[in-house]
């Protein structure tokens, strides 16, 4: 089985450039065209066998996206904008959900065909594809991190932050591998290991209509714990610079004994160094403060059908063959994305290739989104650019920047590209 290594914040990546839609219809036969996650590993057979049980009721034509999220969302916006109607299936970073549906550009599923794409699917990766109590979105596949460590050196991992520190330091006064790794470069990834923090903690940056800014006490206690991360001597040099391929690196190369990362990382070890991968040992998300319990960030995919396309209920169709169970076991099996239905959790292909498969479960059972809003693309840039580097935070003074930033951004001030 071969696993292919992902970030987890959503669209899953392909490094070309963004093709024109095929376009038109095939002989009379409708054209679904596919965008987001077409050239996942494996998946070019799910699109066959869809377009195999279609019958000729339409086909499915992937096509190609930029290889970064932000690359993908601009192209979508672009053409959404431009009421695009070669665009019909959208495979959409969940946090795009708000912004696309406020906008006009995808269509509300609604009735028999919303229960259908809800069925048998795990609640909060639904949350991720509604905006204003309507579904907008029919979930494809999600994501949670988990506290990954070196059994070798931590036979029981601690359960609290505070504890992964001690430990951390205890090790590296032994002279052993002791880093602390996570995602503290200026990019979504961090947004997401902050979020997280600050969700563990009881925390929200916007109100639940997106009015307000929703900065406290709680964001002061998050951001006090990234910079003591920062300034503990247990992060890596490089903690400023770290996504997600160099905390994988700081697990392989012996630097980490410790690290916040997406359940690929035990996959993709089983290639990169088997020895290691034995070594590899997993666990829920830490608490973040005494008697709270972590609570992750979901990432992953959820289809949306465009406002502007000529064969929507095809799409929705198609959208509903390509993550029915049966293809999410598939491409969970191939590609790495942890699939939204509760069923495949209990399957036992799936439990022997993801041995933390009821770690993952337990966490997607409370796990949360980040902020829902339209907005969120600014608050993203915001809060990434405001955080960086986590050894410049300055607990009270970064939370005012950030809740000045973020309320400039709800009232229209400044708002970024």
């Amino acid at each position: 089985m071969r696993l292919r290594q992902l970030t987890g914040l959503g669209v899953a990546a392909v490094s070309v450039a963004a093709l024109a839609a095929c376009g038109s219809d095939d002989g009379g036969v409708p054209v679904v065209n596919l965008y987001g996650g077409a050239s996942d590993v494996g998946f070019d057979k799910i699109i066959a066998a869809c377009n195999k049980e279609a019958d000729g009721r339409y086909r499915i034509v992937g096509n190609l996206l930029p290889s970064d999220a932000d690359g993908q969302r601009e192209q979508f916006v672009r053409r959404l904008a431009a009421h695009d109607d070669s665009l019909d299936l959208l495979g959409m970073d969940v946090t795009w959900t708000a912004e696309f549906a406020e906008a006009g550009w995808i269509r509300e599923i609604t009735g028999e065909q919303a229960t259908a794409a809800t069925e048998d699917t795990l609640d909060p990766p639904i949350q991720t594809a509604m905006w204003d109590d309507k579904l907008y979105g029919i979930p494809k596949h999600t994501n949670v991190q988990l506290l990954w460590y070196r059994k070798s050196l931590v036979p029981d991992p601690p359960t609290t932050w505070d504890g992964v520190i001690e430990r951390a330091k205890q090790l590296k006064s032994e002279g052993k591998p002791y880093v602390v790794a996570f995602t503290g470069a200026q990019y979504e990834g961090y947004v997401v290991g902050f979020n997280t923090v600050l969700s563990s903690l009881g925390g929200t940056l916007v109100n639940d209509d997106s009015t307000q800014v929703t900065v406290d006490d709680a964001t002061v206690q998050a951001l006090t714990i990234l910079e003591q991360l920062a300034d503990s001597g247990v992060a890596s040099a490089s903690l400023s610079n770290s996504q997600e391929p160099e905390v994988f690196a700081q697990l392989q190369n012996g630097e980490a004994a410790f690290a916040i990362n997406w359940p690929y990382v035990l996959s993709s070890m089983r290639e990169a160094d088997p020895e290691i991968a034995k070594d590899l040992g997993f666990a829920r998300l830490p608490e973040f403060a005494d008697g709270k319990e972590s609570r992750a960030t979901l990432g992953g995919m959820n289809y949306a059908i465009s406002s502007y396309s000529k064969h929507p209920d095809e799409a929705y169709d198609a959208a509903m063959c390509l993550r029915s169970p049966e293809h999410q076991l598939q491409t969970a099996l191939e590609a790495g994305n942890p699939p939204v239905a509760r069923s495949v959790y209990e399957d036992g292909e799936f439990q022997k290739a993801y041995p933390m498969y009821q770690v993952m479960l337990d966490e997607l059972e409370t796990a949360v989104p980040r902020p829902v809003t339209p907005l969120y693309q600014n608050i993203s840039t915001i809060v990434s650019t405001t955080l960086s580097p986590p050894s410049g935070i300055r607990p009270e003074q970064t939370a005012e920047k950030l809740e000045s930033s973020i309320q400039d951004a709800i009232d229209g001030k400044g708002i970024l590209p």
